[in-house]
């Protein structure tokens, strides 16, 4: 068998190989990644692009909704590249400077308590991910077992691959979050997503014999 012939006899196997083991899996979309409900204005939101492409987060808006209220007031986001694996952290303006040493962006109008909810929205209405129940004030905080939305640091585990597009369906803040302790900041900037292994799209063994002979 010529040398010429071997290659492309391996390179054929390399293949199926890969497409047999199949891809790691990304995040559907972007998603709330970390959220911080801390003393007095130390309030930050961190957005993460597990996706395999870079995102543009100027299609992207933040909705509050404050207690119990249908109307929402909108953040944009700026009009940047977020590149894939990396975070984009808003946090309020008058947080303390430990907290704005970790801002991508600075927000006045990120004034949330525990019993708002956050929406974060694609263009004029998809809704992408959510925090909280749109409509319902929970009083001080949505609250479980584990935690709550006030005077903590939630951060999203790393299985959740996509994020809660329902943001009027009830809130379980032990869903898919996990909670430290109030003005915990060391989490922002960075996210690990953990989705599993997906197949790629299928290909014919005859179309990979075709591409090699």
């Amino acid at each position: 068998m010529s040398t010429r012939i071997k290659m492309r006899a391996l390179a054929a196997v390399t293949l199926v190989v890969m497409w047999a083991s199949g891809a790691l899996a990304q995040t559907s979309n972007l998603i709330i990644s970390e959220y911080i409900e801390g003393s007095a204005n130390n309030k930050a939101i961190e957005i993460y692009n597990g996706t395999q492409d870079v995102v543009s987060l100027g299609s992207y808006h933040l909705d509050r909704y404050s207690n119990g209220s249908a109307t929402a007031y909108s953040i944009v986001l700026p009009s940047i590249n977020l590149a894939p694996g990396a975070a984009h952290v808003i946090v309020h303006n008058l947080a303390d400077a430990a907290l704005l040493a970790h801002a991508n962006q600075i927000d006045a109008n990120l004034n949330f308590n525990g019993n708002d909810a956050l929406v974060l929205v694609y263009g004029g209405s998809t809704v992408i991910d959510s925090i909280g129940r749109v409509g319902e004030d929970p009083g001080t905080a949505w609250t479980c077992s584990g935690g709550s939305t006030a005077n903590l640091t939630m951060r999203r585990i790393s299985s959740v691959c996509t994020g809660d597009t329902n943001p009027t369906d009830a809130f379980n803040p032990c869903t898919g979050w996990v909670f430290f302790a109030i003005d915990t900041f060391s989490g922002l900037g960075g996210h690990v997503t953990d989705c599993g292994a997906v197949p790629d799209e299928g290909t014919s063994w005859g179309g990979l014999k075709a591409t090699f002979r």
